[in-house]
């Protein structure tokens, strides 16, 4: 089980999340791997030279290492909003190919995300710095925010990102499990796209691991990670 993180501060607000979530699936006897992207975490690398090239290398180089340190043959990916998204180009480019592919709410569309990127950073300045605070967000003419909440975007990685539709690609999974916790226009766009297969598990966001409350928290949304570890031991008991 290789568990890809999201993106920038929902990879710190996710941290206990899928810690809990390795030590469940290790509880049920599958080996599994947390690892940061370069330039992210604890891994090496400039975060202002990242790229989803890059990364999408980071996770083929990561199930190598699962598959050498555990010995198993049959590899399952699950990936978190921007995570999902990387775990799914990974296949859809053959950097790997895993037995069970899981997109737990993946990022859909590029350039919609980094919009999304955007507003939460305004949004987040403006409540934690009140009526005083000034908008100097740097945007650069493709749309490219310059930083999201302290994480840099470098010109490579936004024009990298804004490129993504995964409406667009062929998932490279024997087996796809799609999670939602919300109903957006890139999910209605997905869902036809992918294999008729597809299970889909669609479930409210009760507690919300990514809200500011949540991160204080500590919030764990038990419910989902009981159902993502139930679906993979259907998938591969």
């Amino acid at each position: 089980m290789l568990l890809c993180n999201p993106f920038g501060e929902e990879a710190a607000r996710a941290h206990r999340m899928l810690r809990v979530l390795a030590t469940q699936l290790e509880r049920a006897g599958y080996a599994a791997l947390r690892f940061d992207y370069s330039g992210t975490g604890d891994s090496l690398g400039d975060s202002g030279a990242a790229t989803v090239d890059a990364w999408v290398g980071d996770i083929a180089l990561a199930a190598d290492r699962l598959r050498a340190a555990s010995g198993a043959a049959r590899l399952a990916v699950v990936g978190l909003r921007f995570g999902a998204t990387l775990a799914m180009l990974a296949g859809a480019r053959g950097a790997l190919r895993p037995r069970h592919l899981v997109l737990w709410d993946p990022i859909i569309d590029g350039a919609a995300y980094l919009r999304e990127l955007i507003e939460q950073h305004r949004s987040y300045m403006r409540e934690e710095m009140g009526d005083g605070w000034i908008d100097r967000l740097a945007i650069a003419s493709d749309g490219t925010p310059a930083e999201a909440l302290g994480t840099p975007i470098g010109a490579a990685l936004g024009q990298q990102i804004a490129a993504i539709d995964l409406a667009a690609l062929a998932p490279g999974a024997e087996q796809i499990t799609v999670l939602t916790t919300r109903m957006t226009a890139g999910v209605d766009r997905l869902r036809p796209r992918l294999p008729a297969w597809t299970r889909w598990l669609d479930m409210a966001e009760s507690p919300a691991w990514n809200a500011e409350a949540a991160l204080n928290a500590m919030t764990v949304p038990m419910d989902i990670v009981r159902a993502l570890v139930a679906r993979i031991e259907e998938v591969s008991p």
